[in-house]
């Protein structure tokens, strides 16, 4: 500090200057030359920070546009699914038909030797009942729907075979956790019916849905069809309702109704009804009837009543008619 003194001392002198004026000089340059300093310190951050707002927008603005893509890709995907859903369902319905075509082709060529086909289906029908139903369709499950089914499959839960090797307290666990609407399904018989179906065993799974079914058709007294049978029968262009006795090869409306004069209202009436009876019925009816031949009426029924639908779609494709070509 003294130095300093004596240094302001000696250049006042030099200059001829007053003390005090050199100081006071001296104070002002540093005052103006810090106030620059700081002037261009603000102006750097100023701009600096002009700058990351305008970075900052441009992130937003980037953002956003982010966002709308996300959002219209997420719509494509779902689009996506539902087209490869729908596009799943028509394969299967291909594959379905491919079987049915497929059966009655064999059907045919084998019948025109005077056989019928040797049974791979059901009851000892010609129908491959697995490749017609499809191993994806757990729907022939009793007690799963299309929502159970969907639920099934969201859990890797895809074929018979899968569904099969599930435990109860399993399957109980991804309806519990689905919601109250899922929660009051019992899925204690599932793996049971799914594993019939994938080995199959199809007059096993027929009968199993038929005890849990419980029971009988409360019109006709008839047993009613399994939930298998139900399927079929659709696949295959039949009804399940039991006093359609037009299902029979050789009937038409009209002689349905005069069988149903006659008190023969339903399927199992007919497979009782002795042919003699059928006769007279037919003859009653005038001379427009008498040219039919009820002679197989009886057994058609009888397949049906049972819900033997592939080997009542193999006989009716033997058939002339409704007639026996032998």
């Amino acid at each position: 500090m003294l130095l300093n003194t004596f240094f302001l001392q000696d250049a006042a002198t030099a200059l001829g200057l007053p003390c005090w004026l050199l100081w006071a000089l001296c104070s002002l340059g540093a005052f103006l030359l810090g106030l620059l300093l700081g002037w261009w310190l603000w102006y750097q951050y100023r701009r600096r920070s002009a700058e990351l707002e305008e970075e900052l927008k441009g992130l937003r603005l980037k953002y956003g546009e982010l966002e709308k893509d996300y959002a219209s890709l997420k719509y494509q995907i779902e689009e996506v699914n539902k087209e490869n859903g729908s596009l799943r369902a028509s394969l299967h319905q291909c594959d379905s038909d491919k079987a049915v075509l497929k059966t009655k082709l064999a059907k045919y060529e084998e019948g025109e030797g005077g056989g019928m086909v040797a049974g791979r289906g059901a009851s000892g029908g010609s129908v491959d009942y697995a490749a017609l139903l499809g191993q994806e369709n757990l729907q022939i499950v009793e007690g799963i729907g299309p929502k159970i089914e969907e639920l099934l499959k969201q859990n890797n839960i895809g074929t018979w075979a899968n569904l099969a090797a599930w435990s109860t307290d399993d399957l109980k666990e991804i309806l519990e956790n689905a919601g109250p609407s899922f929660r009051i399904h019992d899925p204690s018989s599932w793996p049971k019916q799914a594993l019939l179906a994938a080995e199959n065993h199809w007059t096993e799974l027929i009968a199993l849905q038929k005890s849990l079914d419980a029971g009988k058709d409360s019109a006709t007294g008839d047993e009613t069809p399994s939930k298998v049978e139900k399927m079929i029968a659709k696949l295959l262009g039949f009804t399940t309702n039991h006093s359609d006795l037009k299902i029979v090869e050789g009937i038409g409306p009209k002689i349905e109704q005069l069988l149903k004069a006659a008190g023969i209202n339903t399927w199992s009436d007919l497979a009782k009804a002795p042919l003699d009876r059928l006769k007279e019925v037919l003859a009653d009816g005038g001379d427009a009837y008498r040219l039919a031949d009820p002679s197989t009426w009886s057994k058609q029924a009888e397949l049906a009543a049972n819900g033997r639908w592939g080997e009542l779609s193999a006989y009716q494709e033997f058939l002339d008619g409704g007639k026996d070509p032998e």
